[in-house]
């Protein structure tokens, strides 16, 4: 039983209900026109049959069935043929003729479409067919007044509840969408908080040395479109295994985001600041005059030589390391500039620390 109800196919509750409600709304309709045209008995059992039995064999046919929907259609096409019997047997009478029509063209043709039209009319063709080699046809036409008001009124409640039925599943509809699009946008905005955490270094925020080289080769090319200049600055901590030695890695740690904090405090909105790794950092400067990279370096050389940062009662003092290096002079790829900003600052570490040494000097500096 379980495996069967979880086998059921919306298509066929759907129609169960609908099948059901119609069949329930025509019993009176039927029941009034057999008083009008003096039904025998024979025929009040098969319309017992038909209209109150007939949904819940078909519903339980398809529901185990090894294709659910296949089978259902089926059910609509074997409806159309038993209906077309009734509507023949009977003599066509035009208004339950009519409403019979109407509302077998709807079942078939929200699945089906216009070509759900033909096939009512073919299906009914053939059960009007059968009763006309078996008996030979008849036409009634008339129905009481009762019958005919009967008539209208299903029509209209099976259209109404038809209606509401596209309603509700249209509102279901806009909720599934928009509930959808607030899940696409949670992942959206996940997805961008993952490829952002996966760019940063965690213990500063700062740039990660993996997103670096994407980052660099970007900035480099468009500089190199708009013909503009674009500034490494690379910073080092000086003495920085001494505040280790002395006072633990976890005052390194602070000892390094507080120059994070520096350079963020400093970056302009064109600037990006990167973790270069350990205790160096790595400053771009797009569209930045070198004059203008010595004053901001020398800026921030200056302002962390006065700071103090501290850690459990210990005030740490330390200076800063740059080596500087400039597209186009110094290099028109990444890693040629790199190396020439690391060689910067090795020299400006050689020279005693905390200074700033600007690649285009390198030659001046061995020399002296």
């Amino acid at each position: 039983m379980r495996e069967a109800e979880t086998r059921e196919h919306w298509v066929v509750r759907l129609n169960r209900r609908n099948r059901t409600a119609f069949f329930a709304l025509m019993i009176p309709v039927l029941g009034t026109h057999f008083v009008f045209i003096q039904a025998g008995p024979l025929q009040w059992i098969l319309l017992g049959l038909q209209f109150l039995l007939y949904p819940q064999l078909v519903y339980w046919r398809a529901r185990r069935s090894a294709d659910p929907l296949r089978a259902e259609m089926q059910n609509l096409l074997v409806d159309d043929v038993l209906l077309g019997i009734w509507v023949a047997s009977w003599g066509f009478p035009l208004w339950i003729a009519f409403i019979l029509f109407i509302s077998t063209c709807l079942n078939l043709m929200i699945f089906h479409g216009r070509r759900g039209l033909s096939k009512v009319v073919l299906a009914m063709l053939a059960g009007v067919l059968i009763v006309a080699l078996a008996s030979g046809l008849r036409f009634r036409p008339d129905t009481s007044p009762l019958t005919t008001g009967l008539c209208m009124l299903a029509l209209a409640l099976y259209l109404f509840m038809f209606a509401d039925d596209a309603y509700t599943r249209g509102v279901a509809l806009r909720q599934s969408r928009k509930q959808l699009g607030i899940r696409v946008e949670e992942i959206t905005s996940l997805q961008a908080q993952l490829q952002e955490q996966a760019s940063r270094d965690p213990l500063t925020g700062l740039f990660n040395r993996r997103h670096l080289d994407n980052l660099l080769a970007q900035e480099l090319a468009e500089c190199r479109e708009m013909g503009a200049e674009l500034a490494l600055v690379m910073i080092d901590i000086d003495r920085f295994k001494a505040i280790n030695d002395n006072f633990g890695h976890l005052a390194g740690d602070k000892m390094i985001r507080a120059v994070a904090a520096l350079l963020l405090r400093h970056a302009q909105e064109a600037d990006l600041a990167c973790r270069f790794g350990g205790e160096e950092f790595l400053l771009i400067m797009p569209r930045t005059p070198p004059s203008v990279v010595l004053q901001r370096s020398e800026a921030l050389r200056k302002e962390f030589e006065a700071m103090r940062v501290t850690f459990e009662g210990h005030d740490m003092r330390t200076t800063l390391s740059f080596g500087i290096a400039g597209f186009p002079d110094h290099g028109s790829e990444p890693t040629p500039l790199l190396q020439m900003a690391d060689k910067a600052l090795y020299v400006a570490k050689l020279q005693g620390r905390n200074c700033i040494v600007d690649a285009g000097r390198l030659a001046e500096t061995a020399d002296a």
